[in-house]
């Protein structure tokens, strides 16, 4: 099941950074905030002030998710802090494979997707439309767990229109960081984190 590299939690606590460092840190290896994202918004997930030590992988963990109150805007557009249980109905794949869609800027091009997930019938698919082509995936449906094959087959899609650029992961458990990148960010992440973010 997702991710495809799970470590435990209490194997991954990271070194302590300033808030503030830590920020201009990873916009330096390619994670950036979003314009419209506050450091109070970032401070109202992590607590304490932007001079306030931080664990590397609950900062990354916050930069992929959303901003906890107002429209819970995504906090960052180059990471994403993925929940593997998470398929429940109609339009889960959809959220998933419009993430991915962001994570590529645009070398990933999908259009007019659809899914249908019916766990209770052992039915879920995903399909869009990629350069004039429809694409349609089944998928495994496994209670509430997305399937990892989609992962792999998106990990496709992209190397095939990039030169050198794909998506990376950095299991936590049954959740994961996933970026998008060439290997050079992937290393400097791997790095700055300590976590170990892998192709595949």
């Amino acid at each position: 099941m997702w991710p495809l590299h799970p470590k435990k939690a209490d194997n991954i606590a990271g070194s302590l950074i300033s808030v503030a460092k830590a920020l201009e840190q990873v916009a330096s290896v390619g994670v950036h905030v979003r314009p419209g994202i506050s450091h109070d918004d970032l401070l109202h997930s992590i607590g304490g002030s932007i001079e306030s030590t931080v664990d590397w992988v609950r900062l990354l963990c916050v930069l992929g998710s959303e901003v906890e109150r107002g429209n819970f805007d995504r906090v960052s557009d180059d990471i994403w802090h993925f929940d593997a249980e998470c398929i429940e109905a109609d339009g889960d794949y959809v959220a998933i494979a419009n993430r991915f869609v962001i994570l590529a800027k645009g070398a990933l091009p999908l259009a007019d997707i659809r899914d249908r997930v019916k766990v209770e019938d052992g039915e879920a698919w995903l399909e869009f439309a990629l350069e004039g082509q429809r694409i349609h995936w089944d998928l495994k449906a496994k209670n509430d767990w997305a399937d990892p094959e989609l992962y792999l087959r998106l990990q496709q899609l992209v190397a095939a229109r990039t030169a050198g650029k794909r998506f990376f992961t950095a299991g936590l458990g049954q959740d994961s960081l996933i970026s998008f990148g060439d290997d050079q960010m992937r290393q400097a992440l791997s790095k700055l984190s300590g976590l170990e973010f892998q192709w595949e």
